[in-house]
């Protein structure tokens, strides 16, 4: 109903449209009408109501993430068009792999308001405030490909966060090896990409980012230093937007490893890579490596020299330390 009322909204947008036109769409009281604008204006739409005359829309929604908003702006093929929204949950990444095991279409979109168990990588607990940051996984599921894109892919949703945030004032971003994204040598984003796979072709995959946007403060206790897009460029700004910028980079990489271009994301991946060059120490379940980060390989492993001149690939970590970190 609510999608109904907003389709009205928005055509007449700066115009009233008499509640009599809503009630006879929707077959509902003019109470139920009056009910269901009161329930839009309290999630931020900006809607004057007037006896006799109706209701009107000043504005379109601003920093509204909802389903309704994210549809009406995409400008993908499939990455967003299904969306599953959530107020609150555990973790958007396990609602995601829900929806798989129940069939759910392509390039669904997974959001959340808030996160109680949000995670990232090597199930790092994911800070998840209310209603400031975006909060994100998509499922994808391949065509044959190999499942050693894996990697790719996490390349290519990192990227997609760095161009989009460029989009809203970041300039300055980059990307840590492998997924990290930092402005300041702060952390803003982070991705995680969690796979299925059979002899050896992937199945299917949950790509999930989380962009710290509208948060004005951070907790002291946290390991690594975080910032926000509201502490880099003073304003907030509307998280929708910029949610749909980020769907659409990202479809538009991955089309790329779709057609056997990766090369192509490995590329880009370097021009905001910090993390060759550096003086580094890499953790693992195994072992810990420290040396210079030399390079990444074809499949984007990360080539370490060590202090003792030998030359390790390392697939995965724990985490990667930069020494002399400023």
């Amino acid at each position: 109903m609510n999608s109904v009322i907003l389709d009205e909204l928005y055509k007449n947008l700066g115009k009233y449209i008499a509640s009599d036109t809503i009630c006879k769409q929707l077959n509902i009281s003019r109470i139920a009408v009056w009910n269901r604008i009161k329930g839009l204006q309290k999630i931020g739409y900006k809607i004057e109501a007037k006896r006799s005359v109706g209701y009107k829309l000043t504005q379109e929604g601003n920093d509204i993430l909802i389903p309704y908003e994210i549809k009406r702006r995409l400008s993908t093929e499939f990455f967003g068009k299904s969306v599953e929204y959530f107020r609150l949950t555990s973790s958007t990444m396990d609602e995601a792999q829900y929806l798989i095991e129940k069939g759910c279409p392509n390039g669904t979109l997974v959001i959340s308001e808030e996160q109680t168990s949000g995670r990232g990588r090597q199930k790092r607990k994911w800070l998840s405030p209310k209603g400031v940051n975006i909060y994100a996984s998509l499922v994808y599921k391949p065509y044959n490909m190999s499942a050693i894109k894996s990697i790719e892919l996490m390349f290519a949703v990192s990227v997609a966060v760095v161009e989009a945030l460029s989009d809203f004032g970041i300039d300055n971003a980059n990307i840590k090896w492998p997924n990290d994204v930092i402005v300041n040598y702060k952390k803003i984003a982070g991705v995680l990409v969690e796979t299925k796979s059979e002899s050896g072709i992937l199945k299917s995959a949950v790509l999930g980012f989380g962009v710290n946007v509208n948060m004005e403060d951070t907790p002291d206790d946290i390991d690594n230093a975080v910032t926000s897009i509201y502490l880099e460029v003073g304003h907030k700004i509307d998280r929708t937007q910029l949610l749909v910028n980020i769907l659409y980079y990202l479809e538009n990489l991955v089309s790329l490893i779709e057609t056997d271009k990766e090369s192509k994301i490995l590329e880009l991946w370097r021009n905001y890579d910090m993390t060759i060059g550096k003086r580094v120490l890499i953790i693992s379940s195994n072992e810990k490596i420290k040396g210079t980060a030399e390079d990444i390989d074809k499949n984007g492993f990360l080539i370490v020299k060590t202090d003792k001149g030998e030359l390790k690939k390392v697939v995965t970590a724990d985490s990667v330390r930069f020494l002399n970190e400023k």
